[in-house]
């Protein structure tokens, strides 16, 4: 089926604390959501722990039954957290010569030995002065150990495996060519990543997200993560004199980080075109009206818009469109 005219391909994002799926077939460039599916549920990337391979193999199992997935080829996503990325510059070199020369300009970025790592590489853009500019990926040994075990104890195929933020642009960007800062709020972390032409430039993390929030809204409130997390989805950031004093800091964080970027950008002489908010806390109330000084127009990615499904369902699949734009994107990988 892979190899015909119409492939189903079954995207996994294997998340710090859900798993997200969505199965997509395309047919002369058509893409169909066939199924999707979410289930929360803590993945500890630890090759060592056996047990908590053994506990995402069985959630996993169970969601994609219980979403009649019908296809065992898949495109999984690395955890940003775990993935060294870089954009490098080099100068114009015969194809036997390019390994090496990656291998030796990664040995600068990349923290742990060349020898614990899979490197990968692709080419974004011919420069004018004949230098070629490549996406370096790194992803330690032991974390792509892991996920290759799960998928193998789940029956399932890989055909690729991909960094979060490749699969982002995928969903959300597409062919848009405007240079873009997508700012994906997640659950234990933020990514900021700088996208022009449709490819990805520059990439941050920010060890905090939208469970920070709830956390300091609890422990602000004195009241449960539950009721907290009811408070931030009611009020936002909306009400300022409802807002927690300790939940500022963590949001200014990471409108500071995206400043610095846009800064960056700047002294190459560029801007942004716009900047997408997305992930599980993208539709926070007020979130879009914070970043408003950014000086350039806010907007929410929708991973849907590429895509054909009965109508009567898009009520129920926006809900979640935002927590499957990972998904969505590594699903049409393959297409």
């Amino acid at each position: 089926m892979f190899f015909s005219s119409k492939k189903s391909i079954l995207g996994i994002d294997i998340g710090t604390t859900n798993i997200k799926i969505a199965q997509i077939t395309s047919k002369d460039n058509v893409h169909t959501l066939e199924t999707y599916g979410l289930v929360n549920a803590a993945f500890d990337i630890d090759e060592t722990k056996e047990e908590s391979i053994a506990k995402t193999v069985l959630i996993l199992k169970n969601l994609i039954e219980k979403s009649g997935v019908s296809t065992n080829k898949i495109v999984a996503s690395l955890p940003n957290s775990a993935v060294f990325t870089s954009v490098i510059d080099l100068p114009p070199l015969k194809d036997n010569e390019l390994k090496a020369a990656i291998e030796f300009e990664a040995k600068k970025y990349v923290p742990l030995p060349i020898t614990e790592m899979t490197l990968s590489w692709s080419t974004i853009e011919k420069m004018p002065d004949g230098k070629t500019r490549i996406l370096l990926t790194a992803v330690p040994n032991s974390i792509l150990r892991s996920y290759l075990k799960i998928f193998q104890q789940a029956k399932l195929e890989p055909v690729a495996l991909e960094i979060e933020a490749l699969a982002l642009i995928r969903a959300l960007i597409g062919d848009d060519k405007g240079s873009i800062l997508i700012i994906d709020v997640g659950a234990k972390s933020t990514h900021l990543n700088i996208v022009e032409n449709g490819n990805l430039l520059l990439t941050r993390n920010i060890p905090m997200g939208g469970d920070t929030i709830t956390q300091k809204i609890a422990e602000s409130l004195k009241i449960s993560m539950v009721r907290a997390e009811q408070f931030k989805k009611d009020f936002g950031v909306t009400q300022s004199n409802l807002i927690p004093e300790n939940i500022k800091p963590i949001l200014a964080n990471i409108k500071s980080e995206a400043k610095q970027l846009k800064g960056i950008y700047q002294a190459r002489g560029k801007k942004f075109d716009k900047i997408m908010i997305v992930g599980g806390t993208a539709n926070l109330p007020g979130l879009n009206e914070f970043f408003s000084d950014m000086d350039a127009k806010i907007v929410n990615g929708d991973p849907l818009s590429k895509l054909t499904f009965p109508a009567d369902l898009k009520p129920v699949i926006s809900q979640y469109a935002e927590n499957l734009s990972v998904a969505i994107g590594l699903a049409l990988r393959a297409h």
